[in-house]
């Protein structure tokens, strides 16, 4: 899944980064309001922002959010017959 997700500081530190982003962005959206400078480029970075920062640590809370790998079926390889 992701690298050190089974250490035993991942969960509280993506707690952490989870927490802070949410208040971070909350901030950052009331002071470009306050400066009359919130416009639909602004909120879809701030989107952005939030999409791409608390899905990945989601994802070390709650693993099964993460489909499983797949795995093949009697572990075949399938070679071409195209020559």
């Amino acid at each position: 899944m992701l690298p050190n997700h089974h250490k035993p500081w991942a969960k509280p530190v993506a707690r952490i980064v989870i927490c802070g982003t949410l208040i971070a962005l909350g901030i950052l959206t009331y002071y470009l309001q306050t400066h009359g400078s919130l416009h639909i480029p602004e909120i879809v970075g701030v989107f952005l922002l939030f999409l791409t920062i608390v899905p990945p640590n989601l994802a070390i809370l709650y693993p099964w959010i993460m489909p499983g790998k797949y795995v093949r079926p009697n572990n075949t390889t399938h070679k071409s017959t195209a020559r």
